[in-house]
């Protein structure tokens, strides 16, 4: 079998989880005999092509620097979509393909490329396909509950601090033709969902797709569960203050705001990897109450396992409702208790005695929850052991990969019976 992935990013640059399962994915898959083919964006001081770990890597769609910045958005849908089509047609007739994997928006090239006979497979792992800011919260308050219109985007938005990854400012929030515009770029993302075989990464996915009339298959992110397992440092600390650790981008939406403001007057280090339009204001309130906390740069993937190893407790305080919840899986495999906020996919992945709950955005719970951990060791522990058996059951990669290739197969061979 010959499987070609599309996808607008591809490590080593990583705009969030996607990426990251992506590469998993992509080796795995190799390990089994099946050929891997990624398609993915021209990267500066990349190669145009290579083989990696038995994965044959093509950079030459053309697409923005980064997701964020109303410029490199523009730049993004206006080339992105046609260099998907071109491209894709070029690779798949070059290695006779037996499928294709969308990841993330190069979803949207499916209407036109369904020619090719080829099947077409997406992964929902985010949601620019189900909402035109892409991040689910009505009004900026609370999760949606409703499939959006055009009227509904430009009411909602107006009270929405952010638009994707980038700040909801003045020139943005009140210009028509931009909002028109993101509007009809998501309609076009939406409408391409049909024409796949839709994979969703969790069961909060798959209900939102089936909300919309779109069927789905649940599968996950996958783990190398023993990456994180092997460096597990899960003693009591002895005279040392308690380390908290905080993974992800540096917005209004992942929550690194409510962390700050629980952490006031603990006596706890907190180390906060990540960067974003918030890093100064989060910064600035460091300073301000004298916290003990460290804004990080974003390291590469392979030294995020030493990092939790290093933790005594990883916080997960999302206020928009997380497709999946990598942290909270990578946390568990080092043997981590997690604080995640009760939204999402996030709900799936802290299951009872693994971790703790809370509402989003309220900090004074979130302190709680963290006191509540500081003080007894034992129970980070025991969390810890039983998170690593939970992680090792529904996420390692060997059997994330089986799903997949189940998947695969039965719809290739749906589409040999019906065109015979």
């Amino acid at each position: 079998m010959k499987v070609l992935f599309v996808s607008e990013y591809y490590p080593p640059k990583i705009m969030g989880g996607g990426e990251i399962n992506l590469e998993l994915l992509a080796t795995a898959l190799t390990k089994k005999n099946i050929e891997v083919i990624v398609l993915t964006s021209a990267q500066q001081g990349l190669p145009a092509k290579e083989k990696k770990d038995g994965v044959t890597i093509y950079r030459r769609l053309k697409t923005g620097d980064h997701p964020s910045g109303l410029k490199e958005n523009l730049k993004r849908s206006l080339i992105f979509p046609k260099s998907v089509m071109e491209e894709v047609t070029t690779l798949a007739k070059l290695h006779q393909v037996d499928a294709i994997h969308f990841i993330g928006t190069s979803i949207i090239a499916a209407p036109e490329l369904q020619k090719l006979d080829i099947p077409l497979f997406a992964t929902i792992e985010s949601y620019p396909t189900l909402c035109p800011k892409g991040d689910r919260i009505f009004h900026g308050k609370e999760e949606c509950k409703i499939k959006c219109s055009y009227l509904q985007f430009l009411s909602c938005q107006k009270d929405s601090i952010e638009i994707g990854k980038m700040k909801n400012e003045w020139y943005l929030k009140y210009n028509v033709a931009a909002l028109s515009y993101i509007y009809q770029y998501y309609a076009q993302l939406n409408k391409a969902l049909p024409y796949c075989n839709l994979i969703a990464i969790s069961g909060y996915v798959h209900e939102l797709l089936q909300q919309q009339g779109h069927k789905s298959t649940v599968i996950s992110n996958a783990l190398p569960v023993e990456k994180f397992t092997k460096i597990i440092k899960n003693e009591p600390r002895k005279n040392e203050r308690i380390k908290i650790l905080y993974l992800g981008s540096l917005i209004k939406s992942k929550g690194a705001q409510v962390l700050l403001q629980a952490l006031e007057g603990l006596p706890v280090d907190c180390l906060i990897y990540g960067n974003g339009v918030l890093q100064e204001e989060l910064q600035t309130t460091i300073q301000q109450h004298n916290l003990q906390a460290k804004i990080c740069a974003p390291v590469p993937y392979d030294k995020i396992p030493a990092l939790y190893a290093d933790a005594d407790i990883v916080v997960f305080p999302s206020l928009w409702p997380e497709p999946f919840g990598r942290i909270a899986i990578e946390a568990l495999a080092a043997g981590k208790p997690v604080i995640g906020s009760a939204i999402g996919g996030i709900k799936e992945t802290i299951v009872e005695e693994t971790g703790i709950l809370v509402e989003p955005g309220d900090a004074g719970q979130l302190r709680e929850a963290i006191k509540l951990l500081m003080h007894n060791p034992a129970l980070r522990k025991e969390m810890g052991k039983k998170g690593r058996k939970v992680v090792e059951e529904l996420y390692a990669e060997e059997k994330v990969v089986g799903r997949l290739i189940a998947v695969y197969e039965e719809k290739i061979k749906n589409l040999i019976q019906n065109s015979s």
